[in-house]
Formats: C-alpha cells, sequence, structure tokens
C-alpha cells in the first residue's frame, strides 16, 4: 500500500494524491489517504478533505493503517535507520524536507507514508493521463456558471488569478508567500497579448473588491467572476481550466487551474517569485513551455 498525507487546501491536496497515485501504479498497489492532518487543522487555519470535488473513489487511511508507522514516527532513530538499511523495516516513511524534485522519490518502496508538498509535475509525470481523469470536474449545474463557461469557449480567453485571502489576512503566510504585484499582471497580459489577438479577460480572486479597485485594465475587456466561495470555491479553478490561456498567481490552486487547462496551444504564464525567499528553489514546479516572468 501506498499512503498519501494530505495538508492544505485544494490544490496542494492534488500534488500529494497524484504522486501517491503515481507510486501506487509504479508498485501495482492500493492508495490511501491520511486526513489525520487536516483533522488537526493546518498553519492558516483549519482546513478539510477537498478532493471530494472530484470522482475519485480512494479510501481514508484508518487508524489500523496508519498506526503501522508509529514507531518511525516516534523514533528519530529509526527514521535515519530506515534510510540506510530500508530491508529492516517492513514500513517506511517518505520524508520530502526539499522544494525541487527528486527522483529518489520515484523509488520509494511499498508500503510507505508520503509526506510533503511534491509540487512538481515530475511527480507524476508518466500517468499524466491517469491524473486528468482522475481530476475531471462535475458538470456545472448553476445557469450562471454554465452561460460563463460558453463565453470562454466561445472567445481568446485568458483566467488572471489573484491569489489574496490568508495571503494577506495572515502575517505568517504574508511573511511566506508574499502577493504577485500589478506590474507582473500587466507585463503576463503584455506577453499573451503579442502572441494572440483580441484577448478577453477573465478576473479570479478570493477578494474579487479588491481587484476591481486596485488593478486597471485600461480599454481590455474584463468579465469579473463572482460568488463562488466556501464549497462552491473549487468552481474558479473549473473555470479557469476551461481558458484557452492562463496567467495564475504564486498559487498551487491556479497551477492546477492551468494544468488541467486541456488547450495544446496555450500559452501559461507564472510569476518568477513563487515564495518571498529568493533562497527556496522553484524550479522543478513550473512546467516546461511555460513562461516565467
Amino acid at each position: 500500500m501506498i499512503v498519501t498525507q494530505l495538508k492544505g487546501g485544494l490544490g496542494n491536496q492534488m500534488f500529494q494524491y497524484a504522486f501517491g497515485r503515481q507510486l501506487a501504479v509504479l508498485r501495482n498497489t492500493e492508495l490511501f489517504l491520511d486526513t489525520s492532518n487536516l483533522s488537526k487543522g493546518a498553519v492558516y487555519g483549519k482546513l478539510e478533505l477537498a478532493l471530494g470535488i472530484f470522482n475519485i473513489t480512494v479510501p481514508v487511511a484508518d487508524h489500523d493503517v496508519l498506526n503501522k508507522f508509529e514507531s518511525i514516527r516516534k523514533s528519530s532513530f529509526k527514521s535515519r535507520l530506515q534510510h540506510v538499511l530500508p530491508s529492516m523495516f517492513p514500513y517506511h516513511i517518505v520524508n520530502q524536507g526539499i522544494s525541487t524534485f527528486d527522483k529518489k522519490f520515484l523509488s520509494a518502496p511499498e508500503d510507505s507514508l508520503l509526506i510533503g508538498y511534491w509540487q512538481s509535475e515530475k511527480y507524476f509525470e508518466t500517468i499524466q493521463n491517469n491524473i486528468r481523469r482522475d481530476f475531471t470536474f462535475k458538470p456545472l449545474a448553476n445557469e450562471a456558471d454554465i452561460a460563463i463557461s460558453n463565453k470562454i469557449s466561445s472567445c481568446n480567453s485568458v483566467s488572471m488569478h489573484f491569489r489574496r485571502g490568508d495571503y494577506i489576512s495572515n502575517p505568517e503566510a504574508l511573511k511566506y508567500h508574499g502577493t504577485c504585484s500589478a506590474e507582473y499582471y500587466q507585463s503576463a497580459l503584455k506577453h499573451i497579448k503579442e502572441k494572440v489577438n483580441e484577448v478577453q479577460v477573465f478576473i479570479f480572486s478570493d477578494d474579487i473588491e479588491w481587484v476591481k479597485q486596485n488593478i486597471p485594465f485600461g480599454t481590455d475587456k474584463v468579465t469579473f467572476i463572482e460568488n463562488h466561495n466556501g464549497a462552491e470555491s473549487y468552481i474558479d479553478m473549473q473555470l479557469m481550466s476551461l481558458c484557452k490561456h492562463n496567467i495564475i498567481a504564486n498559487s498551487s490552486f491556479s497551477w492546477w487551474g492551468a494544468w488541467l487547462n486541456n488547450n495544446p496551444d496555450k500559452l501559461v504564464v507564472a510569476p518568477q517569485k513563487w515564495f518571498t525567499d529568493s533562497k527556496i528553489d522553484t524550479s522543478d514546479l513550473i512546467p516546461q513551455g511555460w513562461k516565467r516572468i
């Protein structure tokens, strides 16, 4: 079995699921979701299992499953020793500990508990079609959302995502993540307009009123996507994925919106600075073919 620990919001959980799915396929074994960290809350507030928006049927690891890894969890000596003499241990904890892709993790043995963020498509690149199928959204039901999706499909649509929320309200989050500047969005849109004619921009944000009041769009055709809060927040990701091109924030939420965009000619722009600490290596975070500004 492979057990992947879930932590963070929807975008983070999607990365964690994707790597767990990759290892489960490689080891020809079953995947379990460890939600124990979610039930305890998270750094920026209590978070819950978010993957239920997809048609995914993966069992949640119960106490009996998680208990198999407890002896390693409780002993730093065993934790170090398992890496040196893995054959001595029937169960293993695989802790990422770094931000860059490391192919050694793809060699993790069966019966492993995965702890990390795994934010690179390289951790699931051989099963990308499986992941796209797993992350198929349920059909839109609201008439307003259906109308927006039709509008997105009928033009040279560009999604533009502004992540604020806890990045602004939580001082620790702001210090760690920061936010993308207005200059970034202007440069990103200019890059796309140099290659695509008559674009229409669709604005997504967890603080849409701030965007309206603080970001100038001039004569560009702009549609603000509103009213997707709480349990319906994922609809923003769903609509982003339908746009022909994407400008993302330093957010795994819009990263997945762009990645799930199936337009073979899509242009995706991502911020060069993903975290406030420039020493954090994010070279494997952005897929080849996406433009960093």
